[in-house]
């Protein structure tokens, strides 16, 4: 028999409680990436009365034998049309198929241009092996990924940094973002935090070149 693993934001909306998520870096949020953007956290509640719900509103919904997040497109003698951000029409739903609506929605920090990114990056590693007494070779394996994302970036191009080579791909940004906030929001020195933050680098790079061979092969 197969065990199939719980899905915390059901379970949370059935026990009565909100549930609180950040959309994450990369995937293209498909029918909904009109209405949502990536870093965004969101609260979604349940439904304690069908009346506060408003055309606009994001939510879950029970749909035939699985359930989706999408928006109420209008509201009609007690059913919701269900539609998604591209404007595509799902249908009329009642109330008791609607089990949680988004409440709040807390944007993302403002990313800096992926040149700053850079630099931040820089900056933070070059404290790191200060901070850490890192050894030459330790210091020279940080510095060697700034140089390296540096040089894929060129290649990328600027036109292209922001665009996910595929479906469901991260973006040069989206990838650089990641490693730099970890870079910047854990500065504790040692050993085990630079090791990390270099297995992090390298395998930032490894998608960075994963990037290039995706545009480069794209028909």
């Amino acid at each position: 028999m197969s065990k199939h693993k719980k899905d915390p934001l059901l379970e949370a909306l059935k026990e009565g409680q909100s549930y609180t998520w950040t959309v994450p870096d990369g995937g293209n949020l498909a029918s909904m990436r009109a209405a949502l953007k990536h870093g965004q956290t969101l609260t979604m509640s349940p439904i304690t009365d069908p009346s506060g719900i408003r055309v606009g509103d994001l939510v879950l919904v029970k749909w035939h034998q699985s359930d989706i997040f999408h928006i109420v497109g209008d509201i009609q003698d007690g059913q919701f049309l269900i539609v998604n951000s591209l404007g595509k029409i799902n249908g009329w739903v009642a109330a008791p198929d609607i089990l949680g609506r988004v409440t709040k929605i807390v944007e993302p920090e403002p990313r800096p241009k992926v040149e700053t990114m850079l630099e931040q990056l820089e900056t933070a590693y070059r404290v790191l092996i200060s901070s850490a007494n890192a050894l030459p070779d330790e210091a020279q394996r940080l510095l060697t990924i700034i140089d390296d994302l540096r040089w894929y970036a060129a290649r990328i191009g600027s036109e292209r940094w922001y665009t996910m080579p595929r479906s469901n791909k991260w973006s040069f940004e989206q990838n650089l973002w990641r490693l730099t906030k970890q870079a910047r929001e854990d500065a504790s020195p040692g050993p085990k935090r630079l090791y990390t933050l270099i297995d992090a680098g390298k395998q930032a790079v490894g998608l960075a070149s994963e990037i290039v061979t995706l545009f480069e092969t794209a028909p």
